[in-house]
């Protein structure tokens, strides 16, 4: 009995420890929440200003590192604590050409110099030391499989492009990437066109591993950075990635352009441990984007993952970034909108979202989809700014109720063609693509985990009561998502709720759900330490 209060005490204990905030490792990036931003796109220095920005121009806008340094409280106060910068090397000098300038950042031309249109170093630095000082990290976004070049396959390196300046040694010989499925093809030649090439830098070489390595050791020591993402993992080769990944020595994600779960499981499995899980983004996008498509590629994809991926509590889950179109540009219903983000949530992995979701931004295809935030006055009382802010105190009150929350796999525990329950203790959420045009329904919920306990709706602020089975009856409003957490576990979720008028599932006209599992494999709970 002393044992386990000693222990209770010390579980207590130890979750009050601030270990200050600086560089995470994979097994703290388990808890983070991101939030993405453009820097061209994202703030402007001069607060006051509200320039134009016309995406179909491809030029920059204005926005910089200072200015998103100003607007991490309009971040924070949605619940993130991890931002996405783009990437912040010097890019090339493109004004006359048909696709624009490199405001996004990954036309690289000299790895060694920032990229001015941003700031200063002094801005960056300031950044970051202003976000470590709000309790937040800042995620540096990284291009290694190419330079950038106007001139095609005449590109010829010289010492504009810093340390890569020797085209024999440097750089993969000209051919285009024409065939997808030709390995040999995707690593070593050249992705772009003749408006803009991307000369592949030739990572086989010795020299230039090792420049890499160095480059990214210094880059994250002097700048302080917390983690990367890494752009264009699929076009270097697998085993590349690991010492890159260990000279960083923060967590690494990297971005493997595929649907394939197979496909970017290798990667995990041979070059880094985090991946953005595009199998779950294609469900996601394909389930939620009509109320007659089926919830069944959604369980798929998961029963599928979890097949191929060693580790499914590290994905990066999201349904828009800057390379597709985003989720909002051709999903207008804003039901099936809140349901797909609740997906990302209700399932293990890591929350990803792109600036501008919280605004309803609804831009298409690349460049559509990088427009100016300022442009929405970075208003505070939209509805997805405060549905997002919901989503993420319910992942933090439900990581203060169980240490093994992000190391737990969710499991279905009720299934039909438009809905799904998913339970990833102590949390449960219902997802349904009916949409906001359906009718108020009741669903009945067994197999809970919890018994005779009162259960809060963060998303209605309404309270259930199970019974002793650990059953309740829900219900589902205008094709809503409902997401439940003990009420006694709930935080400041919700301050004022209602009782649910039913909570017994053997009540009149309910609609019975048919149920289903997945065999799912025991995860070990981690204790994430602090590296420093």
């Amino acid at each position: 009995m002393v044992t386990a209060k000693l222990f209770s005490a010390f579980v207590a204990i130890a979750s009050l420890v601030d270990c200050g905030v600086n560089a995470f490792d994979d097994n703290a990036a388990r808890s983070k929440a991101v939030y993405q931003v453009v820097t061209d796109r994202f703030a402007l220095t001069d607060a006051s200003a509200s320039p134009t920005c016309d995406t179909e121009d491809r030029v920059y806008c204005g926005g910089t590192w200072k200015g998103t340094e100003e607007k991490l409280d309009y971040i924070k106060g949605m619940g993130f604590d991890t931002v996405w910068i783009s990437p912040i090397v010097q890019n090339i000098n493109t004004t006359k050409n048909k696709l624009g300038e490199a405001y996004h950042g990954y036309w690289t031309q000299n790895i060694d110099v920032l990229n001015s249109h941003f700031g200063t170093e002094a801005d960056l630095k300031s950044l970051v030391t202003t976000a470590h000082s709000k309790d937040m990290y800042i995620m540096v976004d990284v291009v290694v499989n190419h330079v950038a070049a106007t001139n095609g396959q005449n590109f010829q390196a010289d010492s504009s492009y810093g340390p890569f300046n020797i085209t024999s040694r440097d750089f993969h010989s000209f051919c285009w990437v024409e065939d997808y499925t030709n390995q040999t093809q995707v690593e070593t030649c050249w992705l772009g066109d003749e408006n803009v090439a991307l000369p592949d830098i030739n990572t086989e070489d010795t020299s230039v591993v090792s420049t890499w390595n160095n480059w990214i050791k210094s880059l994250v020591s002097e700048y302080d950075f917390d983690a990367i993402r890494i752009d264009t993992v699929k076009h270097v080769r697998q085993n590349f990635w690991p010492d890159f990944v260990s000279s960083a020595g923060v967590h690494a994600i990297g971005e493997i352009l595929d649907g394939d779960p197979a496909y970017i499981a290798a990667y995990q499995n041979n070059s880094m441990n985090s991946v953005f899980n595009y199998p779950l983004f294609y469900a996601i996008d394909t389930a939620f984007n009509s109320t007659s498509a089926s919830m069944s590629q959604v369980v798929s994809a998961l029963n599928n993952n979890r097949i191929q991926f060693k580790d499914t509590t590290l994905l990066g889950n999201f349904i828009s970034n800057h390379d597709n179109p985003r989720f909002e540009s051709h999903v207008s219903d804003i039901a099936l909108r809140k349901n797909a983000l609740a997906m990302i949530y209700g399932v293990e992995g890591i929350p990803y979202i792109y600036y501008g979701q919280e605004q309803g931004y609804t831009g298409g295809a690349d460049p559509a989809n990088r427009e100016a935030l300022w442009l929405s006055g970075y208003d505070t009382q939209k509805e997805m700014y405060t549905y997002i802010t919901t989503m993420n105190a319910i992942r933090g009150a439900a990581m203060n109720a169980s240490s093994t929350y992000n190391n737990n796999q969710a499991t279905i525990i009720g299934q039909d063609e438009h809905n799904l329950v998913i339970r990833k203790d102590p949390v449960i959420s219902i997802v349904t693509n009916r949409g906001s045009k359906a009718s108020n329904a009741g669903m009945s919920i067994t197999n809970t985990g919890h018994s005779s306990t009162e259960l809060l709706d963060a998303v209605s602020c309404t309270t259930y009561t199970t019974d002793s089975s650990g059953a309740f009856t829900a219900s589902i409003k205008s094709g809503l998502p409902a997401v439940f957490i003990p009420s006694s576990q709930k935080g400041n979720l919700c301050g004022t709720t209602t009782a649910a008028t039913t909570s017994s599932p053997a009540s009149a006209g309910v609609r019975e759900v048919a149920y289903s599992s997945f065999v799912l494999a025991g995860m070990i709970s981690v204790i994430a330490l602090c590296l420093f």
